[in-house]
């Protein structure tokens, strides 16, 4: 079992735990299993993130920046609705975006050289599947980006949102069961490089998520924890989350719809989404 962690997932359904003898269906593994599962909620919303940081930039009407590969956000005025997105699944949203100069003044457009910060609100939503793991998201993010003046070597983007995930399954006795989870994040320092360069990934930098998590008609009962996840970057293909003390590596270069974690993880077996 060196490499397993076997976790009946906390989403209301019976912990499915054969693998390991000893395991048990205690709070303990209850409490491991919403750790998972808000580790790899993290994850699809730290590959969205990163995604979203290290596309080019074009703010012509029609083009797209955002998340994922070919799938962006529409850019045309203020709070057009966009396309699909997400390499985790299509993702539908608004954005809207402003333009500063290096005095702090408003650009009516972006300037590759002149434009030095922009503000941008964008918000998401639509069902996600990673592997296993599926639900429905919802998220919005109050960033800045910084660093844009001139020939640029990286940017820094900082700010805040909100986020909202959903999942529902079907246990064995045709009961529903609920799992979500709702909080805030905080981008602080997260330094990219500019797209084309040799490093694709996150330089340096922090998310911190902070999340109250329900269960409702689990197999416990109904409870609801509190979360915290703390993710770093160091310039390499992975991202370290550390959620109420667990430790996990999110792998930035998880393929479309891929499980965001490195390692691998069993989840338990009922019926529904995962």
């Amino acid at each position: 079992m060196a490499n397993m962690k076997t976790l009946g997932l906390a989403l209301g359904a019976a912990l499915a735990v054969g693998a390991c003898a000893d395991a048990g269906t205690g709070p303990d593994l209850l409490d491991q299993a919403l750790t998972l599962n808000a580790a790899v909620m993290a994850a699809d919303a730290t590959l969205e993130d990163v995604a979203l940081a290290t596309t080019p930039f074009s703010f012509a009407s029609g083009a797209q920046w955002g998340m994922g590969t070919g799938n962006g956000l529409g850019n045309g005025p203020k709070g057009q609705p966009g396309g699909r997105m997400g390499i985790g699944g299509p993702l539908t949203g608004t954005r809207s975006v402003t333009f500063y100069d290096a005095q702090g003044n408003v650009q009516q457009a972006y300037d590759s050289l002149t434009t030095a910060s922009i503000h941008f609100v964008l918000d998401i939503q639509g069902d996600v599947a990673r592997g296993v793991w599926s639900g429905s998201v919802a998220r919005t993010r109050d960033m800045t980006v910084t660093g844009l003046a001139g020939v640029e070597t990286t940017r820094t983007f900082n700010g805040t949102g909100s986020e909202a995930v959903e999942r529902s399954r079907t246990l064995d006795d045709g009961s529903e069961a609920s799992f979500d989870m709702k909080g805030s994040f905080t981008h602080e320092n997260l330094v990219v490089p500019v797209p084309g360069s040799a490093t694709k990934y996150p330089l340096s930098g922090t998310i911190t998520r902070h999340m109250s998590v329900t269960v409702v008609n689990g197999p416990k009962g109904d409870f609801t924890r509190d979360v915290t996840v703390v993710i770093t970057f160091d310039g390499d293909n992975t991202a370290t989350a550390v959620v109420n003390g667990e430790t996990y590596q999110i792998d930035l270069d998880a393929r479309s719809g891929g499980f965001p974690l490195k390692g691998t993880f069993r989840f338990g077996s009922g019926k529904g989404n995962g």
